[in-house]
Parts: structure tokens; sequence; C-alpha cells
């Protein structure tokens, strides 16, 4: 029995360093890992920017398409405007004219 003594007074006073290495390591695995850990948060703070990338162009787009619906007011109707639309929505073009198709711009 004598050989046992030291050996459990060794063990009980290494539970209390062994349990706390645990718990801290618990902590710090779900620090970074998780829905609500470091990496999630960085992955959602670069869709928060992507996003609001993709609002910027949608409100630059929306406000160049109301300032051409704005010239097709019958207040104030823009002739070159209206020709233009009346020639795409026709598909017609005078005898003297040329049409020349350039390839659309992808953003």
């Amino acid at each position: 029995m004598s050989i046992w003594r030291p050996i459990r007074k060794a063990g009980k006073a290494a539970i209390g360093p062994f349990l706390a290495i645990a718990l801290i390591g618990y902590f710090a695995l779900n620090i970074m890992q998780g829905d609500r850990g470091l990496r999630a948060w960085v992955r959602l703070a670069h869709d928060v920017h992507a996003a609001e990338a993709r609002l910027a162009a949608a409100e630059a787009e929306r406000a160049q398409l109301e300032n051409r619906a704005g010239l097709l007011k019958s207040n104030h109707l823009d002739p070159d405007l209206l020709d233009e639309r009346a020639r795409a929505a026709l598909n017609v073009i005078g005898p003297s004219e040329m049409v020349i198709f350039l390839p659309r711009e992808n953003p």
C-alpha cells in the first residue's frame, strides 16, 4: 500500500491542471471553429463586403435607368432617346444609315 500513496497524491495534484488545460483547449477550439467562431466571422465579413459591392452596382444601374426613364416623360421628351427607342422597337433604319453592333460589356 505504501507505493500507491505517492501515486494517488500525484494523481490528485495533476487532476486540477489537467482539467484546466482541457477546458482552455476546448474553449480555444470553439473560438476558432463553429458557427460563431473567428473563421465564421471572417467569412461573414467577406460576404457582407461582397453584398455591399453588388448593392452599389445595382444602385448605379438603377440611377442610370431612372435617368433614361426620366428622359421619356411626356413633360420632357428627349427626341434622340425617343428616336433610339422607336428604331429599336420597330427594328427599322433609314435608307442611308448603317448599323454597327458592339459586344456588350460584362460587369
